[in-house]
């Protein structure tokens, strides 16, 4: 299956391979050895070796683990938050749905179209625009983002 993945998506293990060089660099100037931001990641060397080399089999929070001790996980914040490919299509569907219809909205003989007082519209709620959002910074608080997501929930008080 590994195999059969990296002949399919080269463009993707070329990408993995050269965020785990960044990382690496970034670790060796800040004159950390793999071990230091191995166990401040909450990981083996060997995975962090691993994940310098680009390996596909390292999961994300490991990444991000590895980030945040080397102080980058902020850099989160910037992926897509541009996203042009993304915003023409978005444009793309409201023009289709502002677009007026040649009176097929004022003939439809549904019973719901009935009982409404004008043309039938598509409902278009929650679209906005990528680059008036806020973005919001990435809440890492412990030396590894697994031992977040798997820290158990305690019952808050009086909560019956």
């Amino acid at each position: 299956m590994a195999r059969k993945t990296a002949a399919l998506l080269p463009s993707i293990a070329r990408l993995l391979i050269g965020l785990g060089e960044r990382l690496k660099l970034a670790r060796l100037r800040r004159r950390l050895t793999a071990k230091q931001v191995a166990e401040q990641a909450g990981m083996s060397v060997m995975t962090l070796r691993s994940l310098e080399s680009g390996g596909s089999g390292v999961t994300i929070g490991a990444y991000l683990s590895v980030m945040h001790v080397l102080g980058l996980e902020q850099d989160l914040n910037t992926i897509a938050a541009i996203d042009d490919q993304g915003q023409k299509r978005q444009d793309a569907q409201l023009i289709r749905v502002m677009k007026p219809r040649a009176n097929k909205s004022l003939h439809v003989k549904s019973t719901t179209a009935s009982k409404s007082s004008g043309p039938q519209t598509k409902n278009v709620v929650g679209l906005s625009n990528a680059s008036e959002s806020k973005l919001h910074p990435f809440p890492i608080n412990t030396q590894s983002l697994s031992a977040l997501l798997t820290r158990k929930k305690t019952p808050e008080p009086n909560a019956q």
